[in-house]
């Protein structure tokens, strides 16, 4: 019974950009290796200086046709195959491409152990032919996926620099809020100790001794700061500055209902009997 072992060969840095190589299969001294491209020409695919000491290089080809069929619907194709001495080989490369449906050139090289393989020396032939396309494929999947990628961080991109813009002017309304409810907090803290001690006369010095920096009588006014340039960040960095405004926008609603309370608190406490 034949012995294969699979490995995948090492590419030689001269291999070109748009080849893909098949895992090696190992059969009684024989070797097969097949290397496929979508864009390579045929003969210069078979001519890869990794496969020239190789006792064959069963090649063969499937492109589109600029002929059109009668109905100029179908796609035609300019199909062929070099056996280079296995006879019959080129064919069963051939068949892959076609079954595949993939367009470009496939060569298999296999390097002769002296042992006659009979029939399954085709089987090997096509596997490999078939692993080199799938090779491909998975670039294909993985550049599509990377694309993809892309284009949905720069959508994302953009969502997030026009909502944190959003969420910074919510911000500011909050925060004025938050402020202007906690000084009728204490605005009314201030005049319940002074209706309580009955000193009227020093509201104001009273109200100076809690609230040194009260906004009802102190106008703070922040620095102007320029807009951050949002569109021009890492995603990374907007997402985690998503989630901080998210974080301070609840922070000033709890700030707000707590003051609101408190007034409310306050305002029961002081109505009169």
């Amino acid at each position: 019974m034949s012995q294969k072992r699979k490995r995948t060969p090492d590419l030689p840095s001269d291999t070109a950009k748009d080849v893909y190589c098949s895992e090696a299969i190992d059969d009684r001294q024989s070797k097969f290796i097949a290397y496929y491209s979508p864009t390579l020409p045929a003969k210069q695919l078979q001519n890869l200086a990794q496969i020239k000491s190789a006792s064959h290089k069963i090649l063969a080809w499937r492109k589109e046709s600029k002929q059109r069929s009668l109905t100029g619907n179908a796609a035609q194709y300019d199909i062929g195959h070099d056996d280079d001495g296995e006879k019959y080989g080129g064919k069963r490369v051939e068949k892959v491409l076609e079954q595949m449906r993939v367009t470009g050139a496939c060569v298999v090289a296999r390097w002769y152990g002296g042992v006659m393989l009979g029939p399954l020396r085709f089987t090997h032939m096509e596997e490999c032919a078939k692993g080199a396309v799938m090779k491909w494929r998975e670039h294909e999947a993985e550049e599509v996926g990377k694309r993809r990628r892309v284009e949905e961080e720069g959508l994302q991109r953009g969502r997030l620099a026009r909502t944190l813009g959003e969420r910074d002017g919510s911000i500011e309304v909050l925060r004025a809020m938050a402020m202007e409810k906690e000084g009728k907090v204490r605005e009314a803290l201030v005049a319940g100790m002074a209706d309580l001690d009955g000193e009227s006369k020093d509201d104001g010095a009273a109200e100076a001794a809690l609230t040194p920096s009260s906004p009802s009588t102190t106008a703070v006014v922040s620095p102007q700061r320029a807009a951050p340039e949002y569109s021009s960040m890492p995603i990374d960095r907007l997402r985690a500055l998503d989630k901080a405004r998210d974080a301070t926008i609840a922070f000033l609603l709890k700030r707000i209902s707590k003051a609101e309370a408190d007034l409310a608190a306050l305002g029961e406490t002081q109505r009169p009997p």
